[in-house]
Order: C-alpha cells, then sequence, then structure tokens
C-alpha cells in the first residue's frame, strides 16, 4: 500500500517543486528588472510597455527590449534545469512552464494594476491579458522546458506525431481564418517606439495567409515524419505567434500557437527522418527564381507607372516600394502613381513571393524519392546472388529492371519505392542465416528516408525472422507447385487436363524447350512477336512473380517451352525461370497468339513438367492465387469471410482481376499450396500497402500515376533486343 502512495505523493512534490520554482525564479527576474531599470531607463531601441506595472511614475514601466529577452532567457534557462532536475519531460515540462510562467505574470500584472492605477478588477484584468512580455516570458520559459527536460529515451515512448500533425494542420487553418478579420491591437515595442504601426500592423494581417499556407504544407510532411518539416513547422509557428502578437489585441491565437510549438520542440525525437539531399539544390533554384521573378516585376512596374505619369524614376525608391511590396504593404506615399496601382501593386508581389515560398517548400519537403540507375556492376552481383542462393520460385524476379537491390554481403533484397512505401518482393535471398542481419540495415536504410516497409510474396520459412523485428505477416494466398516425381495424368481429379492435352494433341501440336541462351533469332523474333499480339497493346502487369521482359534472363537462367502448330510454327510458350539451388522452374507468362485451342496452357504446363522430370528438376511453380482460402471451392467459411468473399469477387469485376480463375486453373493440376504473404510494419498500414501493391503490379486504372516515372528505369542497361521484344503478358 506504501508503494500505491508513492506515486501520487511523487507527482504533487513534484507540482509544489514547479510552482515555487516559477514563482521564485519570476519574482527574481521582474527584481533584476527593477535594479536595472534606473541604468538603462535611457538606452535607445524598442521597450516593452509595462513591463514593470508596479512602477506608479507615467512610462517607468517600459523595460528596453534588448535587456528585456536576455532577463527572461536566463530565468527560462534555469527553470528548464528544474524540470529536467525534477525528472519532467520534454513534453510535460515545456508546457507546465509556458502554462505556468504565463498564469503567474498574468495575476501578477492584473494585481499590480489593481494597486497601482486603482482600476476595476474587471479592466485590470483586461489590461494585463494584452501585455506582451507576459506571452513572450511564457514562450522562453516553454521553450527552455521543452528544450531541457527529460529525453524520450528514458521514458515510455508514446508516439505523438499524428496528434501534433493535426494540431499544426488546424494552426495552418486558424492563421488562415484569422487573416479574414483585419483587427489592430496595442503596437509591440519596436513598432511603439519608432511609430511603426501603420506599416506593422498591414503586413503582419497579410503574412499570415502564406504562413498558414505553408504551415499546411508542413504539416503534410509531418505525416511522414520529416525533420525537415518539423524544422519548418517551429519556425512558422514562432512567426505565426509574432504576427498574432502583433495583430492584437486578443491573443488566444498567439497563445494557441506557441503551445502547439512547445509541444513540436519536447516531442522532436518523434520527427528523424531526414529529407532528400537532392531536393535541396532544387527547393533553392525555384525559391531563387521566383523571388527574381518578384522583384524584377515589381521595379519594372514601378518604372512603367511612374513614366506613364512623367514622374522621375529613383532606384533607391523603387527598391524600398519593393521590399515592401514582397510583405503586402502599399508603397510610400503611393508616389503620385496613377489609378489603383496603389491597390494591387503590394498583392500581386506578395503573390509572386508567396507562390515562390509555398513552390520551394513543396519541393523541400518532397519524401526522398528512389532513383534506379543503370548499374552493369550491381546487377552482376544480384545475378549471381540469384543463382548461387536462389533457393525460392520467386528469387529470379528480383533482377526486374524496375527494382532497386539493396546487397549486404550475400544478401540481395529487391524492392521498389511506391507512394513512401518500398514494395519488397519475396524473402531476401542469401543464406538464411544471414537474413536477419540483412532485414536489419534495410529496415534501417529505409526509415532514415522515411519509407514504410511491405514485403509482397513473403514465404513461411522467415515468418520469425519478420516477427523478431516487429513485422507483421498476413496470410495473402497460396502458390501452386507441382511436384514432378509425384505429377501424373491418372485418375478422375485429372480429367480435365488429361481431356486438353489429347486434344491438343489431335491437333497435330508438339512441344519443345530451348534455354533462353539457345534461342535461334528467328525463334526470338517469332515470341516476341507472339508475346506482342498477346498483350493486344495494353501495359504489362504483374511485378511480384513475373519477369518485365520475356528476355530479361539469359544463358540457361530461364526456359522457353514452345508450342508448335500443325505447320511448326509457334503457337505460343511458358516462360519459366529457373531456380538452380532448389532445382526449380518457377512460371513467369504465357503468351499465345490467337485461334489456338482451348487447353493450350495445360498441355504446355504437362510437357513443361514432363522436360523438367528428364532434366533434373524437383518442382514447377505455377500460378500465385491470392485469398487461396477464401475463393477455394467448397471451403467452409464463416459468415465474415463469406462477405469477404463477395468483396472479392465483386472487386474482380471491376478491376478486371485474376482471382477465383487462377484458383481453379492451378487446381486442375492438383499442386501443393505453398502459403505466401504480406508483410507490414503495422496492420493499420494494410489498406495503404493495399493501394501500392496493386499498383505495382499495374492492376490499378491509371496505375503509372500512382506508382510513380518509368519503372523499366534500366532501359539503357537492357540489351537491344530485349527492348524491342516488348512486354509479356502477366500468367500470374
Amino acid at each position: 500500500m506504501a508503494s500505491g502512495l508513492r506515486t501520487p505523493l511523487t507527482a504533487v512534490a513534484r507540482g509544489l517543486a514547479l510552482v515555487a520554482a516559477i514563482v521564485g525564479v519570476t519574482a527574481a527576474a521582474i527584481g533584476w528588472m527593477y535594479w536595472l531599470r534606473t541604468l538603462v531607463a535611457h538606452w535607445p531601441g524598442p521597450v516593452v510597455a509595462d513591463a514593470l506595472p508596479l512602477d506608479e511614475l507615467p512610462g517607468h514601466g517600459s523595460f528596453p527590449f534588448i535587456l528585456c529577452i536576455p532577463v527572461f532567457a536566463v530565468a527560462s534557462v534555469g527553470l528548464g534545469l528544474v524540470v529536467r532536475r525534477l525528472g519532467l519531460s520534454r513534453l510535460a515540462g515545456g508546457l507546465s512552464l509556458g502554462l505556468g510562467v504565463g498564469a503567474w505574470l498574468f495575476l501578477v500584472d492584473a494585481i499590480s494594476l489593481v494597486i497601482v492605477r486603482q482600476e476595476p478588477l474587471g479592466d485590470a484584468v483586461r489590461v494585463a491579458s494584452r501585455l506582451q512580455l507576459i506571452y513572450l516570458a511564457a514562450a522562453m520559459a516553454g521553450a527552455a522546458g521543452a528544450l531541457l527536460g527529460q529525453s524520450a529515451a528514458r521514458r515510455r515512448r508514446i508516439d505523438a506525431a499524428p496528434v501534433l500533425t493535426w494540431l499544426v494542420a488546424l494552426g495552418g487553418v486558424a492563421d488562415l481564418a484569422a487573416a479574414l478579420l483585419r483587427r489592430p491591437g496595442p503596437a509591440v515595442g519596436l513598432v511603439e517606439r519608432f511609430g511603426a504601426a501603420g506599416v506593422v500592423h498591414p503586413a503582419a494581417h497579410v503574412l499570415l495567409v502564406p504562413v498558414g499556407a505553408l504551415l499546411l504544407i508542413g504539416a503534410r510532411g509531418l505525416a511522414r515524419r520529416s525533420r525537415r518539416a518539423w524544422q519548418l513547422s517551429v519556425a512558422l509557428l514562432g512567426m505565426s505567434a509574432v504576427l498574432h502578437l502583433i495583430r492584437g489585441p486578443h491573443y488566444a491565437a498567439a497563445i494557441i500557437t506557441c503551445l502547439i510549438a512547445i509541444a513540436l520542440v519536447a516531442r522532436r525525437q518523434d520527427f528523424p527522418f531526414s529529407g532528400d539531399p537532392d531536393t535541396q539544390p532544387s527547393a533553392v533554384v525555384r525559391l531563387g527564381g521566383m523571388l527574381a521573378l518578384a522583384v524584377g516585376y515589381a521595379i519594372l512596374s514601378i518604372f512603367v507607372y511612374r513614366t506613364i505619369a512623367g514622374l522621375p524614376f529613383s532606384w533607391p525608391g523603387a527598391l524600398e516600394d519593393t521590399v515592401r511590396g514582397l510583405i503586402g504593404i502599399h508603397p510610400v506615399g503611393d508616389r503620385q502613381l496613377p489609378g489603383e496601382f496603389s491597390r494591387w501593386f503590394p498583392f500581386s508581389v506578395l503573390s509572386l513571393t508567396a507562390i515562390g515560398l509555398i513552390w520551394a517548400a513543396g519541393v523541400w519537403l518532397r519524401p526522398w524519392r528512389q532513383r534506379i540507375f543503370p548499374d552493369a556492376e550491381r546487377r552482376r552481383r544480384a545475378t549471381q546472388i540469384v543463382r548461387r542462393w536462389g533457393t525460392d520460385t520467386l528469387a529470379p524476379f528480383t533482377l526486374r529492371a524496375d527494382k532497386d537491390w539493396f546487397i549486404t554481403g550475400r544478401t540481395l533484397i529487391a524492392y521498389r519505392v511506391v507512394r513512401g512505401v518500398a514494395v519488397v518482393t519475396g524473402d531476401p535471398v542469401g543464406p538464411v542465416a544471414e537474413a536477419g542481419q540483412a532485414l536489419d540495415e534495410f529496415l534501417a536504410h529505409t526509415r532514415a528516408r522515411g519509407w514504410h516497409v511491405t514485403v509482397l510474396g513473403a514465404s513461411d520459412r522467415l515468418l520469425g525472422v519478420y516477427r523478431d523485428r516487429g513485422l507483421r505477416p498476413t496470410y495473402h494466398g497460396g502458390e501452386a507447385v507441382i511436384d514432378v516425381a509425384s505429377f501424373s495424368l491418372d485418375g478422375r481429379r485429372m480429367r480435365a487436363v488429361r481431356q486438353a492435352v489429347h486434344r491438343v494433341d489431335r491437333g497435330g501440336y508438339r512441344a519443345e524447350a530451348r534455354f533462353a541462351g539457345h534461342l535461334s533469332p528467328a525463334l526470338r523474333a517469332d515470341l516476341a512477336a507472339t508475346d506482342e499480339a498477346w498483350l493486344c497493346g495494353e501495359p504489362r502487369k504483374g511485378f511480384t512473380m513475373e519477369l518485365d521482359s520475356l528476355f530479361r534472363l539469359g544463358g540457361t537462367d530461364a526456359v522457353f517451352l514452345v508450342g508448335r502448330d500443325a505447320d511448326g510454327r509457334p503457337a505460343g510458350c511458358l516462360h519459366l525461370a529457373v531456380c538452380g539451388p532448389s532445382r526449380s522452374l518457377s512460371l513467369s507468362s504465357m503468351p499465345r497468339r490467337p485461334g489456338t485451342p482451348n487447353g493450350f496452357n495445360a498441355w504446355l504446363i504437362v510437357n513443361a513438367v514432363a522436360w523438367a522430370g528428364r532434366n533434373g528438376f524437383e518442382h514447377v511453380s505455377l500460378n500465385f492465387s491470392p485469398f487461396a482460402d477464401l475463393l477455394s471451392p467448397g471451403a467452409p467459411l464463416s459468415a465474415a469471410q463469406r462477405l469477404e468473399r463477395g468483396a472479392l469477387l465483386r472487386l474482380k469485376g471491376v478491376l478486371a482481376l485474376q482471382l477465383d480463375n487462377l484458383m481453379r486453373f492451378n487446381s486442375q493440376f492438383d499442386p501443393r499450396w505453398q502459403p505466401r504473404y504480406v508483410v507490414v510494419e503495422h496492420r493499420t498500414d494494410l489498406p495503404r500497402v493495399a493501394v501500392t501493391a496493386m499498383a505495382a503490379e499495374g492492376y490499378l486504372p491509371h496505375a503509372d500515376l500512382i506508382r510513380g516515372r518509368d519503372r523499366a528505369a534500366e532501359k539503357a542497361e537492357t540489351p537491344l533486343a530485349d527492348q524491342a521484344a516488348g512486354p509479356s503478358q502477366s500468367g500470374r
């Protein structure tokens, strides 16, 4: 029971200690200002009005801004160290200090105004709520708590990034809404001292628009946990708070903005992903170009209108009006310009500036893009790894030209980034003992770039390795694998296949097998033409379990089982990748010419199995059947599973997918079903992964817009004959 009381008592003790520290340190800071006032009263520069409200002499309550800031900065650092000593987190410490210092100074100033000026309590409260020193001190104290509080590494980790993302977005919306309400408030010290309220108030009002828009862009980057977005958002929130303080006279928006900024600073560890270094020059060029355009446009406009009005042109005056226009302020004295120049000029210049800022920010915060460049040496290394360690039937498909290769040691991980998701196809290719380390390095590589990770077509041999790294496998479907030694056409289950074989044989068709490196030029050209005719001008589908070209693999890495008609002309073929280490063949595509008899593909598969048996291969992998457990005929399904099955079949009709069709086709060969899984980092990633996976496979309308630029990024590396061959139809 004593241990149960210890926690609340400790929390109460920490709270009392923090309150005592806030009261003592702020009282000491105000005391320093009283002591220094007589020495610095006549210093030049901006002043903070009513910084010392207990002083009864008129004007003696002001204090030089240049000293006010360092005094409270020192006090804030002291309070931050107290927060650290008390063991408060950055978020709790920052918010506690910000709210605590603001509330205490507000209370002190309100009571002081009641005592000194003999004002009613209500009026004193209203005046105290408009004293900018309260908000400046509270903001500095909150920032100190957020910077010096206890780091999250020593505390239980809570992911606050989603909440902060929404708060920043709401802050941007609030700034845009506030720009609709123009209400000039009391001047800050700098404005008050130099009489610039007529300039600063309109500028503060106008600048809220681009600041709000940029906060919305920054929120999008925060959703990707971008460090650059965090930096931009903190700076913009600080600017927003200052603009709200200048506008006045009510500071609720400034308080909320400061609190969001403090929370962002406190939770900076939630935004670790660095930006793409290649975007920095592009962002600078865009910003510089738009600023140059705005300046050039402004000076040219001033020159033209002054010339039309018969007025002399002055470079200093033009530059001054240009700078004012960049922040949305009217020209000085309108300079006797004709028409409504002074009305549209500042907004046109500001619009160009805002476009440049927003454009540059969008580029600078752009997620890290994957770039796939032709690299013969890396392709050679990847091919060697697949030949040596490619036991899985998906291993040969890692050599597609539109995949990047993460190679570490003797392990290869093939992937493609689609809309921020690194889509890995199949298990890591390499020694099983090195798979865990390779995954660790790959995850570090992707997380440094802010990419999500998913593995499509994962086998069950590495499920434990995935789970050990916090990844979550989910059953996706079954891969139909024929065991060559036990395959037979006998029996009732093989009746449909047996009839198809007899029918095609009676038509005079014959089959022949050729390794990819043994194709004659004429046969290669015939197969390329067959493939092109089979596609009928449609884009290629397939990504995980199909090669991107009939001739991507050469030598003995691929086999063509060619079916010739009675006249000896190629009527179609099976394109099979060779998995040497497991003595397996893996079907890639099945192009055929129009007019081939019904059952032609089944006949080719039977002949491929027979050839595999004669040449020492043990397995032939056929098509992958997604959701095989739901679509299997006669499978016992619950009510929820029946609903899922119905939804899948409706989706099949909309997107023209091969779902139950593949299941029925595969089942007639009585194969062994090898389970395949989709692996994600979080269960909530599944909807996003489903979209990106279908886009990568090419099954969504306008899939190219989703998956990005031309997928065949290595065409320059592909042999000329490969490019001429064109794409092949997916068999998976």
